[in-house]
């Protein structure tokens, strides 16, 4: 597997770091996926990068596969992306030019490839080893924070464009009742969504203060394909099924989020949710999801990262139901619950989601 091999020809040692290199910062600044990392991170980045040289024919990753790196094509680098779509013959999917990037999946997690990368015209790229970001996306370097809010983006554009190459969507908007919410969760409360278990206890005092809790009491519509995103969701018990245009896309368990698509890129639901019974969930309004997810925190570095992983898993979901040709639409699947948040230890930053009144009460509960 020629673009996986540390032992190739140009491919720098691990634990070596990139030469100060101007071409390269700019071109690297030119690349979308580091859009979002400044000056004062761009160092970060490059300290990942490790050039290799592709030749024709060049197996970068194998559909199935777990993913362990990513690629930044530069140069005359091509490469083609095909997929069986566990369906039997591959059809190419993409190609890739300088620079694209490719594999970048691999940096949230190391999922199975949905397809076969194959260099068919050799040239250089840069690769970054998926462990050595998740390095330092567990040590909370911001550059990580920021190209996983990157990925993020693009996951949801990835997302409806799948989602519309499943079912089409509805020629109308579909309109549902507004849920009231019956208050606000306790701190102690968010424990019953098992990602937020690890939080320290000032980030749950944080959070519970830009939570509401929904109590549904059985089959009830929480949002229609069309509308306007005003709000993500977490699942705390109940399962929530995902459709489109009359067509089911996703079932999603307690321990899982939906409604954060519309909340990131700013576009309407590309969904309809509705509970399958009753449930509880917490809601999070755009507003408050908005200055979670901009801000630099660790708390929003820790929700990012969930983020992703999330839209990676329905990603990954939906590219299963693709129809191949002549063929329908495959059936959806049951989501897997959330990992759990990185671990973190309270910080200064954390205070700044917390109206002045908490705080005052936060000090004397924790007074000697």
């Amino acid at each position: 597997m020629g673009g996986n091999e540390s032992n190739r020809p140009g491919v720098l040692g691990k634990g070596t770091v990139s030469t100060p290199n101007p071409a390269l910062e700019q071109f690297i600044r030119g690349i979308p996926l580091f859009r979002f990392v400044g000056p004062e991170d761009i160092a970060e980045v490059l300290g990942l990068l490790r050039p290799i040289d592709l030749k024709a024919g060049d197996v970068l990753f194998r559909e199935g596969e777990p993913g362990k790196a990513m690629w930044v094509l530069t140069d005359k680098a091509e490469v083609t992306v095909s997929s069986t779509g566990g369906q039997g013959k591959p059809v190419v999917v993409a190609y890739a030019k300088k620079g694209d990037v490719l594999g970048e999946m691999a940096l949230v997690d190391d999922g199975p490839r949905s397809g076969t990368a194959i260099v068919t015209q050799e040239g250089h790229a840069h690769q970054i080893d998926a462990q050595a970001f998740h390095a330092m996306r567990d040590t909370f370097v911001p550059a990580a924070f920021k190209v996983l809010r990157k990925i993020a983006l693009d996951l949801c554009l990835r997302l409806r464009m799948t989602n519309e190459r499943i079912v089409t969507s509805s020629a109308t908007s579909l309109e549902s009742p507004v849920i009231p919410a019956v208050g606000r969760p306790a701190p102690g409360d968010l424990d019953a969504f098992p990602p937020f278990r690890a939080l320290p206890a000032l980030v749950k005092l944080a959070l519970s203060q830009k939570l509401e809790v929904v109590k549904l009491e059985g089959l009830t519509p929480i949002f229609g394909e069309g509308e306007p995103g005003d709000s993500a969701y977490f699942i705390v018990d109940g399962e929530v099924t995902v459709g489109r245009n009359g067509k089911t896309l996703a079932n999603l368990p307690a321990g899982t989020m939906f409604g954060i698509v519309a909340c990131i890129d700013e576009g309407v639901r590309s969904a309809s949710c509705v509970s399958t019974g009753p449930a509880t969930l917490f809601r999070m309004s755009n507003r408050d999801f908005d200055q979670l997810f901009d801000s630099g925190h660790r708390f929003a570095f820790q929700l990012v990262d969930l983020i992703t992983r999330q839209l990676v898993q329905h990603v990954r979901d939906a590219n299963t139901m693709i129809p191949r040709p002549g063929k329908t639409a495959g059936q959806a699947k049951t989501g897997k619950a959330l990992p759990g948040a990185l671990p973190t230890e309270a910080t200064p930053g954390d205070l700044d989601l917390i109206p002045l009144e908490l705080e005052l009460d936060l000090e004397a509960q924790t007074a000697p």
